[in-house]
């Protein structure tokens, strides 16, 4: 009954039911899985649609054409066959040029201007974009009926955009075209009743916004702080931040500031440190001479903590900002300094003495086995003076104590040794 209907309304050029019966003819043959009879009904339906359009193209509707074009398409694209659903693109947007013509005509020129834009973008889908700029530039010829009307005009415009992203790989102005086609073309394509073609322009722009995201490369930049852990107050020490770039792009105009923080003072170059690039697998050292004076501390042994910003732009000048947090150290008096000295100096002499009354102890080989053992005290404690020079207090400190616990325990083994005659 259906193929019936469906041949007398093809006999009788009534497209419109033509095309329903040959879509429920299809619909049909999937309910009973019989694939083959499917596709062929589909295909029926899909050459009713380009026969229509034809029809519709002679009789001077080039914007019902159009749409005609675009279900053809959406048939093509569900069997499979992208070659046939790119050629009824294509169709489709040329089409709609024409259709922007009539509505110049009409004196309409947003419908126009969405006619124009959304052939454009077609013809960028299908990856005809020397179409695509003849559209442009026909538009461009046209510019006088456009002028006065500027929602037409930024519409008209947004292909353009569209192409110059994709040519320059630019994510920025793509993000700012994504959004100006969501918010003006698409609701544009709805009241100029196009809305077929929403899904295709849509879909140009993800296609788009996926090929730029897939080419583009980015500078990733990482950074490695070399401080001491310990700085003596009123004495200069450096913080150097080794930043390497471990992208694909250059990473432009990069800039290390440090957050102020008042116990901290920068006496060489400023807060803000500036290198002009930094090319891929390459790295950069900046370095902040600072001090931490007496009078800006309330104590002058306490923990510190800094905190810094590095920005860098990349070739599409987009600008990155990364936080250093902590760059911590802790600050020590130059008087705990001045005592430990005294304390090691006093703990040199004892040395030394306990050294000669171990030599005193008579027994055989204890002299050389006595010389080894001060030997790596000495080194020990020039480890400890190592340590004071560099300002790291508190570990001097804790070996100091170490030291003095050895010498301790060691006085007393003359004590523990029996002597010959005993």
């Amino acid at each position: 009954m259906l193929r019936e209907e469906l041949r007398a309304a093809v006999n009788e050029k009534d497209y419109t039911s033509a095309v329903a019966k040959a879509e429920q003819v299809a619909t049909y043959y999937e309910g009973t899985n019989d694939q083959e009879k499917a596709k062929e009904a589909w295909m029926d339906a899909a050459k009713l649609f380009l026969e229509w359009s034809q029809a519709l193209r002679d009789g001077k509707t080039h914007k019902n054409s159009a749409k005609a074009l675009v279900h053809a398409a959406d048939i093509f694209a569900k069997l499979g066959i992208e070659n046939e659903a790119a050629q009824a693109i294509s169709l489709a947007a040329q089409d709609l040029v024409v259709a922007g013509d009539e509505y110049i005509v009409w004196k309409q020129p947003v419908g126009a201007g969405v006619c124009y834009a959304t052939s454009s973008i077609l013809f960028i889908l299908v990856s005809q974009d020397e179409q695509a700029q003849q559209v442009v530039e026909q538009v461009r010829t046209r510019i006088d009926a456009l002028r006065h009307d500027s929602a037409a005009n930024a519409i008209v415009d947004l292909p353009i955009q569209l192409m110059l992203a994709k040519n320059q790989l630019d994510i920025r102005l793509m993000n700012n075209v994504k959004t100006l086609i969501y918010t003006s073309l698409v609701p544009a394509l709805t009241n100029s009743g196009l809305s077929e073609f929403t899904a295709y322009v849509e879909r140009t722009v993800l296609g788009v916004e996926n090929f730029i995201n897939s080419s583009q490369k980015y500078p990733v930049l990482n950074y490695e702080l070399k401080l001491d852990g310990e700085v003596t107050i009123d004495n200069g020490f450096d913080i150097e931040v080794l930043i390497t770039n471990t992208g694909e792009d250059i990473a432009y105009d990069v800039e290390l500031e440090m957050v102020p923080k008042k116990e901290v003072t920068i006496v060489r170059e400023f807060s803000k440190l500036k290198v002009k690039e930094i090319q891929p697998n390459s790295a950069t050292a900046l370095t902040w001479r600072c001090i931490v004076k007496s009078q800006d501390v309330l104590e002058e042994t306490q923990k510190l903590n800094l905190s810094a910003r590095l920005s860098f732009s990349d070739s599409k000048d987009m600008r990155q900002t990364i936080s250093i947090s902590p760059i911590a150290f802790t600050t020590v008096s130059p008087k705990e300094q001045d005592q430990l000295r005294v304390e090691l100096k006093a703990i040199k002499e004892n040395i030394q003495k306990t050294k000669e009354k171990l030599l005193a102890v008579p027994t055989e080989s204890s002299e050389l086995l006595i010389l080894k053992i001060f030997d790596i005290l000495n080194q020990i404690f020039d480890q400890v003076e190592g340590f004071v020079d560099v300002g790291a207090v508190q570990n001097a400190k804790s070996w100091a104590k170490l030291l003095q616990l050895q010498l301790e325990l060691m006085k007393d083994i003359p004590n523990q040794i029996p002597s010959k005659n005993e």
